[in-house]
């Protein structure tokens, strides 16, 4: 079978040796007619135009738990088996880069760590303009207890946190086994000192969390979103910081990424962001290191030549 990898750059040698081992590899960014495998991270949309394009295509895999990136309406329509690591919770489990930089935008915003950086870096020793907070004693409030939620749960703890969260998949007696405290969603957003969001993007949880849930939340108080931007309704956390309800956010992701940046272009977030010191953006990359990405991307290849093998 031909495969198309549209993000090869560093690569894991073992999982391109699988996908060698079924046919022809191709790399970059280009729809190829005579590609049957089309395996994609989330530099590319692979809406109706990418398909057309790929008329021969039978899967697409990625190693992501976010699917927003292909039209899956679309490739079930024309019968393309997608491959991701949703669902896989047991492999999923020795996956912890997405909640480490949760934790890592977290502390960085609370002690305004970038903000502090560049002033030295302008040839400044001020410390008193930087004053933080400490997160010991303060409500850690998780939206999401899934997998990275539980390990976002650990690291509040271990910082002498208080942990509450809400998910309706999770019951009382699971999260108490968890040591955290289960509350409806307004208030989660009410008594939360810092707000985590860890929950994945499905039709039912695009736009979940609302202006008037940014409204409920302490004026101290700050979001880190590194789940998914569509989450929160469009414009409600440009609002909230500007109406300052909150103190400030830290995101992994933004609507409508494009890989290439375009999304950017007169963005009201990141211009926020410019002129502003409460405001942490990263570029989707939580779940991009070396470690996580190689076992990935492994993982879902070996899926790959199972499923192939039926086709």
């Amino acid at each position: 079978m031909v495969t198309l990898i549209t993000e090869p750059k560093d690569y894991s040698e073992k999982a391109l040796d699988i996908y060698r081992s079924m046919g022809r590899v191709y790399f970059g960014g280009t729809p190829r007619e005579d590609a049957e495998i089309l395996v994609v991270r989330l530099g590319y949309k692979i809406d109706r135009l990418w398909m057309d394009k790929v008329p021969n295509l039978k899967i697409i895999a990625t190693p992501t738990t976010g699917l927003n990136h292909i039209d899956l309406k679309e490739a079930e329509k024309r019968g393309i088996k997608i491959i991701s690591l949703r669902g896989h919770t047991g492999f999923l489990s020795r996956i912890t880069s997405t909640a480490e930089e949760t934790l890592a935008l977290m502390l960085a915003l609370v002690r305004k760590l970038p903000w502090a950086f560049d002033d030295v870096k302008r040839g400044n020793w001020n410390r008193d303009a930087f004053k933080g907070h400490q997160l010991a004693e303060k409500t850690l409030g998780i939206l999401g207890l899934g997998r990275l939620g539980k390990i976002m749960a650990r690291y509040g703890q271990a910082l002498g946190m208080r942990v509450i969260a809400s998910d309706p998949n999770v019951g009382v007696d699971e999260m108490k086994q968890l040591g955290v405290e289960r509350v409806a969603m307004e208030e989660l957003f009410r008594l939360s000192d810092v707000l985590s969001i860890h929950v994945l993007l499905t039709d039912e949880t695009k736009n979940l969390v609302k202006e008037h849930h940014l409204k409920l939340m302490k004026p101290e108080a700050v979001l880190i979103n590194t789940a998914r931007a569509e989450i929160i309704e469009k414009g409600a956390l440009e609002k909230a910081l500007k109406e300052k309800w909150i103190a400030g956010a830290a995101v992994d992701v933004m609507w409508d990424e494009q890989g290439n940046g375009g999304h950017l272009k007169n963005n009201e977030l990141l211009e926020y962001a410019k002129n502003n010191n409460n405001l942490l953006i990263s570029p989707h990359f939580g779940g991009a290191t070396y470690e996580a990405m190689q076992i990935t991307e492994e993982f879902i290849a070996d899926l790959v030549k199972k499923e192939s093998a039926k086709l």
